[in-house]
């Protein structure tokens, strides 16, 4: 059994697990080939004693010298030498199949073919199910088709023929009228095949699996079922016609579930979709909620407003004719104004006349008029998208009195609570299977190392045994002896290695290690280098590289780099529309140089690595893709004449700035767990566009070429695949989604006939942004919290190590102190340390004493003159920590702040302002006298537990004196002080006065210390976000600079049109006015960085982006 080499080749970029393995044998070759060498000495000294155990020297692949393998005819070792690599390839191929390692599968096959498994029992002939009531196990024609339909050709022809139909459907345009074109009357004759493909599917799946009566049979799976009702509905749209009022075209619609077959080829999409599939039970529940309190406040609405939203304005001249207030007709209440309520709107009596004879608003879509209307209404307002139209209407049918008492707990209880419920399923859902997933990974992990473990133990033992045994010997050599311990401390060093293993690395970490195992080989491979006239030159060329790879290393390159990056970005940025010749010459020349310093940085990297440890790092591989993509930029540009698009590849270069996160744990650890989580997100993309996609298809055939209004085609429509695309995924975002549903049920028939429609869109909602959507923010919460979890570990053991380092020093000092050597603590950082703990300690037992007992008076003296005996400064403590004096600041802060919400902001000389500004005086003397009192005991500021040592006392001391100087101006009487606007500013700064309670409040403190502190968490995700913010912007203004221009003439659409004057036409107005010809920018542009990080950020609140 040869026993030398099993292991000795490296593998780099593996596992922990397969690395674990890998220097495990390799540490255990050296030792077998040491003792082989020295028995194999020893038995040719001593000739012919080996008639027990036969040693022979066997040659092996060696790098400068021969290595020999020990043959040994002792069956044990053999065996565990052979279990013990069979355990390693095994724990390599788990680790591979987990995602991590890169160990071989077929070495794992064959040890598998090697020590057997176990086999499948198979059914006796005849012995399964019978399908049809026909065919048996055994039939050849089951057979065949059971080998069809599992034939891997015959599922991919499949999912390219649903691709095919997908295509078919998306290239359909609707006309009105039901007209199609030419390219839809070909395409529609295609169905028909399509169809037979799928019902030749269905046949061959039924024939192999049987209909439904047994286990495992066509229709006892989902997507079979949803194949099954798919194909029957397709026969039944053949015949659409059947009698004069059953049309069956419509089931023409069904066809769009097609598409959903993909997931059922594709694993992953399968495993995404039964996570969600697992949540809906929780998810369920939330939606009974949700509609028990859309019940509740329907029946609530229709008895408040049922009615109510269908008068307004007719013309006195024509009472058929409204009248519009603005744009839009709006409810009126009365055109009789002495009869109005308060807050409603009133009809001009003179032009226009209030009627109840309107539809109302939305053509009656809006009402609450019945349960339906009033529920489709109310789920509309809890989605937050058009809520305040509908509070308005209803303040100007009936008055704004009393109205928001309905609209804001609906608001809050439906949309701020119920609706985040789902959020927070989804977020708990995913982060169980992620932990689920984990924990397996862990176990399987463990438990292939334990059995390893156990391999190895008995091995280890024996080598160890043999090794004493030669060393004990008196006639092992003095080199065998130097031999034998210079592979104990190799392996003593890889075994001290190996205890880095497990830990998350970033890329910067990895390719250190890359890099050192390069190194290795690197040596290794030039000492195998034959002999020869160039020998010189290879290891003149080895030591140079040694020098570049060290130099890459270095700090100084690696912040020469950022500095790079950095001013590359100062010149992306300073790029907009218009800018000088000069500045464009000189960007053109800076990219060149740029360009070729990033290179020279890719290629001495690629020099002092390798290609392939250069690459097994990703911030490499990025570079190299961004830097390939300049350099085809450029050559394109000078062959052909244009960018060719790619000049946005520059743009990407600035996500080398997270370089920097190799020295920010924090920041770290947060992209390590957005990378982390991109398979998820990928899968997520996926199925979300194949949800906007069978949407945008269904839309088609619902409402395709029928959104014909009076004002025209909307922008948002489904008569092409591209627009209803872009039109679904408005809706997901939530923004005017209410719009398109009233366009949508309008183009039906309107309120009477149509309702039935908003059902599509009540589903895209609910499904599509409260479920897909929700599932990004589970995601992305679930990996703040885990990137959370790698900072508090990694500093958790940054005080370990730090106090283990202190122990450590602590006893070499009592050891050298016990030994009679005096130790000077030179720079005092020992007791330093432990200065700063035992305060700790003290500060922790005063603050419990505090909050036990009463407060004790600071030993300190107060401004230098009140000394803690002082009678005047014990009054003023014996009053501020009286019981009843937080309580009475509370009740003067809650007056104060009633007196500030009453203030007429309009009218400031009325009368009420006049008698609350009295108050206003009152209360200020009492914070004033509260802030001298606090100020008498506890001082100013200069010792610890003084007044402004505490954030809460500075906010109330610069309220108060902002207050004070204000009112000293007003009560002066000066021009100076009346003038004065930025003194009389200053009683802004009394809104503040409501904050003094959190300090009072144990519980608002405790949630206000929690916002606090999680600010450190949202600083890194604020920096994140403003680079990428800072990126796309940089790549807005390279595609769309100078594109976001228009005329004030809108009959103009270049800027050689929008020339000369033009005439206005105002409704008001009988004469038309001339203005100027003005070709300007809109109000969000990309036509600097500025600007279009703005624009970007208004894209991104969702509000308005589709405009």
């Amino acid at each position: 059994m040869m026993l030398g080499g099993v292991g000795a080749r490296r593998r780099r970029g593996s596992s922990p697990m397969a690395r674990l393995t890998n220097s495990h044998i390799n540490s255990l070759d050296d030792n077998i080939a040491i003792i082989g060498d020295g028995v194999i000495r020893r038995s040719a000294h001593y000739g012919s004693q080996a008639s027990n155990k036969r040693r022979r020297a066997v040659p092996g692949p060696g790098n400068d010298q021969e290595s020999f393998a020990l043959v040994e005819t002792r069956p044990n070792l053999g065996d565990i030498m052979l279990e013990a690599a069979q355990e390693a390839v095994l724990a390599g191929h788990q680790q591979d199949s987990l995602g991590g390692g890169h160990l071989g599968r077929k070495g794992a096959h064959r040890l598998a073919d090697r020590m057997g498994g176990p086999k499948k029992e198979e059914n006796p002939p005849g012995g399964g199910p019978t399908s049809l009531f026909i065919l048996t196990e055994d039939n050849p024609i089951r057979k065949y088709t059971r080998f069809i339909i599992e034939w891997p050709p015959f599922e991919y022809a499949v999912l390219l023929t649903i691709i095919a139909n997908c295509v078919v459907l998306a290239l359909e345009e609707h006309l009105p009228g039901g007209d199609k074109t030419v390219l839809a009357q070909k395409l529609e004759k295609t169905e028909a095949y399509f169809l037979c493909i799928f019902c030749v599917e269905a046949s061959l799946k039924i024939l192999a699996l049987g209909l439904v009566l047994h286990k495992h049979s066509y229709l006892r799976n989902i997507w079979n079922i949803m194949d099954f009702f798919v194909v029957v509905t397709g026969f039944m749209t053949q015949y659409p016609q059947i009698g004069p009022e059953v049309d069956l075209r419509t089931l023409r619609a069904i066809r769009v579930l097609r598409p959903l077959k993909l997931v059922s080829g594709i694993p992953s999409l399968q495993v995404v979709l039964k996570s969600i599939i697992k949540a809906m039970a929780p998810l369920l529940q939330i939606g009974l909620l949700v509609l028990f309190a859309i019940v509740i406040f329907a029946i609530i609405g229709l008895e408040f407003y049922s009615g109510a939203l269908h008068k307004t304005c007719y013309s006195l001249e024509d009472p058929n004719k409204l009248v519009k207030e603005g744009e839009s007709e709006t409810p009126c209440n009365t055109d009789n104004s002495t009869e109005k309520a308060g807050g409603s709107f009133v009809c001009n009596n003179t032009t226009s006349m209030c009627l109840e004879k309107w539809d109302g608003p939305n053509s009656g879509i809006t009402s609450f008029d019945n349960i339906g209307f009033a529920m489709l209404t109310v789920f509309q307002c809890i989605t937050m998208e058009g809520w305040t139209s509908i509070l308005y209407w209803t303040n100007d049918a009936l008055g704004s009195t009393f109205n928001w008492i309905y609209f804001v707990p609906l608001i809050v209880i439906g949309s701020f609570f119920m609706l985040n419920l789902v959020l927070g399923v989804l977020s708990g859902e995913f982060a169980k299977e992620r932990e689920k997933v984990e924990n397996r990974q862990e176990f399987l992990k463990l438990r292939r190392q334990q059995q390893l473990e156990r391999e190895l133990n008995g091995y280890v033992e024996w080598i160890c045994k043999a090794e004493e045994v030669i060393l004990a010997e008196e006639r092992t050599t003095e080199e065998e002896k130097m031999h034998i311990m210079e592979a104990r401390r190799r392996n003593a060093a890889k075994r001290k290695k190996l205890k880095s293993l497990g830990k998350s690395k970033s890329t910067d970490t990895e390719e250190e290690e890359a890099e050192e195992d390069y190194g290795d080989d690197g040596y290794l491979k030039t000492r195998s280098k034959p002999q020869g006239s160039c020998t010189g030159f290879w290891r003149a060329e080895k030591r140079f590289r040694f020098w570049i790879r060290h130099t890459v290393k270095t700090q100084w390159f690696y912040w020469f780099v950022i500095v790079l990056v950095f001013l590359n970005t100062v010149c992306v940025a300073v790029e907009h529309y218009g800018q000088p010749s000069f500045l464009t010459e000189f960007l053109y020349y800076a990219e060149f140089i740029f360009l070729g310093l990033f290179m020279s940085e890719m290629f001495i990297k690629m020099y002092a690595l390798g290609p392939r440890i250069y690459f097994e790092s990703s911030f490499n591989r990025f570079d190299c893709v961004v830097i390939s993509g300049s350099i085809f930029e450029v050559i394109w540009s000078e062959v052909k004449g244009g960018s060719f698009g790619l000049s946005v590849l520059r743009a990407l270069r600035l996500l080398r700035i997270f370089k920097v996160t190799k020295y920010w744990s924090s920041l770290r650890n947060l992209v390590i767990s957005l990378l982390n989580s991109m398979r998820s997100i990928i899968s997520l993309l996926f199925l979300l566009f194949l949800f906007i996609l069978i949407f945008a298809l269904l839309g088609m055939q619902l409402f395709g070429g029928q959104f014909n209004l009076p004002g025209g085609t909307p922008e948002t429509n489904f008569n092409t695949f591209p627009i209803a695309l872009l039109t679904v995924f408005q809706i997901l975002t939530g923004e005017d989604w209410n719009e398109v549903m009233y366009q949508g049920i309008i183009s039906q028939g309107g309120a009477q006939k149509g309702m039935i429609y908003s059902i599509y869109f009540i589903v895209l909602v609910l499904f599509g942004n409260y479920t897909l959507l929700n599932v990004f923010l589970a995601i992305a919460v679930d990996n703040l919290a885990n990137a959370q979890e790698l900072t508090a570990a990694e500093e958790e053991q940054v005080e370990e190590d730090k106090e283990k380092q202190l122990q450590e020093l602590e006893k070499e000092m009592e050891a050298l102190q016990g030994d009679g050597v005096h130790v000077e603590n030179g720079d005092g950082t020992v007791a330093v340390t432990k200065g700063k703990s035992k305060k700790k300690e003290e500060e922790k037992k005063e603050e419990e004493e505090v909050t036990e007992g009463p407060k004790p008076m600071l030993p300190y003296s107060s401004m230098f003159i009140l000394s803690p005996t002082n009678p005047i400064r014990r009054g003023a403590h014996w009053v501020v920590n009286l019981p009843y004096f937080d309580f009475f600041i509370m009740v003067v802060i809650s007056m104060s702040s009633i007196a500030l919400a009453a203030e007429d902001p309009v009218r400031e000389n009325s009368r009420r302002n006049k008698i609350l500004n009295y108050f206003d005086y009152a209360f200020t003397g009492v914070f004033t006298i509260e802030m001298l009192l606090k100020i008498v005991d506890l001082g100013v500021i200069l010792h610890p537990g003084s007044y402004l040592r505490e954030f809460w006392n500075i906010m109330d001391a610069v309220v108060v004196i902002c207050a004070a100087v204000s009112f000293g101006f007003d009560m002066s009487g000066s021009s100076a002080g009346q003038n004065l606007s930025t003194i009389k500013s200053l009683r802004v700064l009394r809104v503040l006065r409501p904050l003094k309670t959190i300090k009072r409040v144990p519980k608002l403190k405790a949630v206000f210390d929690c916002v606090v502190n999680s600010l450190k968490n949202v600083v890194n995700i604020l920096i994140v976000y403003i680079l990428f913010q800072f990126i796309f912007s940089v790549i807005g203004v390279q595609l769309f600079n100078g594109k976001f221009f228009y005329c004030t003439d809108e009959s103009k659409h270049t800027s050689a049109e929008c020339q000369g004057s033009y005439f206005k036409y105002e409704e008001d107005e009988l004469l038309p006015r001339q203005e100027l010809r003005v070709w300007k920018p809109r109000a969000f542009h990309y036509d600097n960085v500025a600007a279009a990080m703005l624009t970007l950020f208004a894209v991104q609140t969702g509000e308005g982006w589709p405009q």
